[in-house]
């Protein structure tokens, strides 16, 4: 389970997390704008038409999900609040990009991917698009055969 407090994020729990406010995580479509508890948001990504479609620029914050080579991963369980603790939302996204239309603000994220937990603060800009990597270290990138 991912619990919130404010001005920070402490993780408990791993493998089959339950979901920090809600009995399931919401599984995000494909290159699909959906509104989860009252934000926009979209699970993309995967391939250059996805990358580079034009209506996901207008999402003012990108979170992306990578390995210890900067490799793409999916499949990443995110769940974000506001800087006071105030849960938002809980998603997985088979994809490496979540994007989400969020107020101008500070916010806490808490990315779990294969039992790990990874927590950072981030802040939603007042214009443009800002993007943000999470990186997971442990998990290791492509190897040479």
């Amino acid at each position: 389970m991912i619990l919130f407090k404010a001005f920070g994020l402490v993780a408990a729990g791993s493998l089959g997390c339950a979901a920090a406010f809600a009995d399931d995580i919401r599984k995000l479509p494909p290159d699909e704008p959906v509104v989860v508890n009252g934000f926009d948001l979209v699970c993309t990504g995967v391939g250059e038409d996805a990358r580079n479609d034009p209506r996901w620029t207008a999402y003012p914050v990108r979170i992306e999900f990578a390995n210890a080579d900067a490799q793409y991963l999916s499949d990443a369980v995110l769940a974000v609040a506001k800087a006071d603790g105030e849960q938002l939302f809980e998603v997985t996204c088979d994809s490496p990009w979540v994007l989400a239309n969020l107020e101008p603000g500070k916010y806490v994220l808490a990315a779990t991917y294969e039992g790990i937990v990874k927590t950072e603060k981030f802040t939603a800009p007042k214009s443009g698009q800002a993007r943000f990597v999470v990186r997971f270290a442990e998990v290791p990138g492509d190897r040479p055969n």
